[in-house]
């Protein structure tokens, strides 16, 4: 089934995952009390979660948009790689971590574990293919998930100083 789909096609259908994904923790997140094993850490409240992943939604939303359009395919690689790994990454952590750790649902698992996944896999399978070399592909991977990082640092910090 790789074989026929495009890196195009597979990139948008993590997208459209991704935003199921969301919607699948937004519905749920207040349902279950978040509770963090490091206790430096402080959660999200509900409201601050649900104001963070409308956030991060639309700037992955916009970053798919730029990608597509663009005429560097450098640039289309490198966010819908950023993208692929950072969703890949958001599986294990926290997802799965967090439901073996609470041994319970975790807001947004499931669609974490049967779409964010294989689409995210599909996707960076496809990338590597398209991309110059390994060096690149692996460039792509780490910078974007800092990148992500970053950004998602920056919502969340900013979500939790000005929303209640």
């Amino acid at each position: 089934m790789t074989q026929r789909i495009s890196a195009r096609a597979a990139f948008a259908a993590l997208i459209v995952s991704f935003i199921f994904h969301n919607i699948e923790e937004a519905i749920s997140i207040c349902s279950y009390p978040i509770q963090s094993p490091i206790s430096f850490i402080k959660p999200a409240s509900c409201s601050q979660f649900l104001w963070a992943v409308s956030i991060m939604s639309l700037i992955v939303v916009v970053l798919f948009i730029a990608a597509i359009r663009t005429k560097q395919h450098a640039f289309n690689l490198f966010i819908s790689t950023a993208i692929a790994s950072g969703l890949v990454l958001n599986v294990f952590i926290p997802h799965i971590a967090a439901a073996i750790y609470s041994l319970n649902y975790t807001p947004g698992l499931v669609t974490a574990v049967l779409l964010n996944l294989p689409l995210g896999f599909i996707t960076l399978f496809k990338n590597r293919q398209n991309c110059v070399n390994r060096k690149q592909f692996y460039r792509f991977i780490g910078s974007g998930l800092v990148a992500g990082y970053l950004i998602f640092s920056l919502v969340m910090g900013l979500v939790q100083q000005f929303v209640l």
